[in-house]
């Protein structure tokens, strides 16, 4: 039997959602990229007392699902997108356009 989500009349639907998005050790904006969805809506799905709260349509849903309870082959799959690069694969200079693009202003390496 595949884990999914409640479905969204369910009164537990939010707390599942979170409690499936925090075991995956997502946060909001990891679950909406693997989601493919905007990155501010897995909050307002999560949090009824928020002005912006809303529950997501049952195609969101089933994203939402195929986010956090992948098959076994997606998760797989899923653990390195083709465009990225793991860091053990990583040169020396696409190791400090990254942390320059997170904000480094300067990188020093001592051999």
């Amino acid at each position: 039997m595949t884990k999914q989500l409640p479905p969204v009349t369910d009164p537990s639907f939010r707390s599942a959602l979170k409690a499936a998005r925090e075991n995956m050790r997502f946060s909001y904006r990891e679950l909406a990229r693997r989601a493919g969805i905007h990155a501010v809506m897995p909050s307002r799905y999560e949090n009824a007392d928020s002005a912006d709260a809303t529950l997501p349509s049952f195609a969101t849903w089933e994203k939402l699902n195929a986010a956090l309870f992948p098959t076994d082959a997606e998760a797989a799959e899923s653990m390195t997108s083709p465009d990225e690069v793991r860091l053990k694969d990583a040169s020396v200079e696409e190791i400090v356009a990254e942390l320059k693009r997170r904000g480094a202003e300067s990188v020093a390496i001592n051999w």
